[in-house]
């Protein structure tokens, strides 16, 4: 499974009971600074130095250490590591600490209430997409806080699709039942000239989804990128991951655009790293958040739970892009007066790339 909103779930439904410190400040430390120590996968990348961290903080820590200043140290440690997969949960003092990079989309649309932000942006571009003479949007596909899995609509000559979760349902990923709603969505598409897909915003999930998707773009088997563990202190091989056609109906040889923000995480960080590298595809918006790898959690003696990232994701010319998020070929920003003027700017850009083409 993968990733961050499974993770997400476990972190909130993971058995724990309140603590107190009988339960070894000194010894809770220890297990999460080794925990990182021979499992994180991006030290180099980021430029860390994890042993000096604990040099500085070792010596801080004491049998009499409060469950606050002991969050508060471990915080301050992880605070730099542009990564949604680092996550610390001490609910014996009902705390919660997430190191993902700060987002400049959600910075901008800041002003807009955080319930009513999905909503707002999806207001944007469907009144975009009815502007430039498309269909209603379509909904279809299992729900999920009140929102099917996929929206998609058609104009003449183009088609658009946008899904904001890589996964079917929050318990389970039913293969049958996605492939199932993309034959429906793809056999609509077979006979457009142009097809946009929209990921922004997209909390990620499970790798299957993402393959099942991605091979709705291919014509034949391709490299599509490169993964390698960390365990145990050490690297293991650096293994080539391989993507190939999937589904009865398919879109390939004719230009995609991909929509991409810094809220397209982990599944969907993914997807965009494969797309990227198909000669037909062009990637508009913002970097990728570049929180690309599994997580692996961990359960401290006392009580709290950290997860990290223990993988290095490399695309099919072995560039690392974790906590930068895969780049764009146009960038283009969303901002809040777009949200006020229902303009979805980058969503203009895709329409004016695809005439171009």
């Amino acid at each position: 499974m993968k990733k961050c909103f499974f993770i997400a779930v476990f972190l909130m439904t993971y058995p724990v009971k309140a603590q107190t410190n009988e339960n070894k400040p000194v010894q809770s430390f220890e297990k999460f600074w080794n925990f990182f120590n021979n499992n994180y996968a991006s030290f180099k990348e980021k430029n860390i130095d994890w042993k000096a961290r604990y040099e500085k903080y070792h010596v801080q820590i004491n049998p009499q250490t409060a469950d606050t200043t002991l969050f508060r140290y471990m915080k301050t440690m992880l605070s730099d590591f542009r990564d949604d997969h680092v996550n610390l949960r001490a609910p014996s003092i009902d705390s919660f600490f997430n190191a993902g990079r700060n987002s400049e989309i959600i910075d901008r649309l800041g002003p807009i209430p955080a319930k009513n932000r999905r909503v707002k942006f999806n207001e944007m571009t469907e009144h975009t997409l009815i502007e430039k003479g498309f269909d209603s949007l379509k909904y279809i596909g299992p729900e999920y806080k009140g929102r099917e899995l996929f929206a998609y609509a058609k104009s003449k000559t183009m088609g658009y699709l946008r899904y904001t979760r890589s996964f079917s349902s929050h318990k389970s990923f039913n293969f049958e039942l996605t492939s199932s709603l993309l034959n429906k969505i793809f056999k609509e598409f077979e006979d457009l000239d142009a097809v946009i897909l929209d990921v922004r915003f997209n909390m990620g999930g499970d790798t299957s989804f993402t393959n099942n998707v991605i091979g709705r773009f291919l014509e034949e088997r391709i490299l599509g990128n490169y993964k390698q563990n960390r365990k145990n202190g050490s690297f293991g091989k650096l293994r080539a991951n391989y993507f190939g056609p999937r589904g009865r109906y398919r879109f390939t040889n004719k230009p995609v655009v991909v929509l991409l923000n810094d809220q397209t995480v982990s599944a969907a960080d993914e997807l965009t790293m494969v797309m990227s590298a198909l000669d037909n595809v062009t990637l508009i918006g913002e970097s990728s958040n570049g929180s690309y790898s599994n997580m692996k959690p961990k359960k401290l003696p006392n009580g709290w739970v950290v997860t990290l990232s223990y993988q290095r994701y490399l695309d099919s010319q072995k560039n690392n892009f974790e906590g930068y998020g895969t780049p764009v070929d146009i960038e283009v920003k969303n901002t809040l007066q777009d949200v006020k003027d229902k303009h979805d700017s980058v969503l203009i850009e895709a329409f004016q790339h695809i005439s171009r083409k």
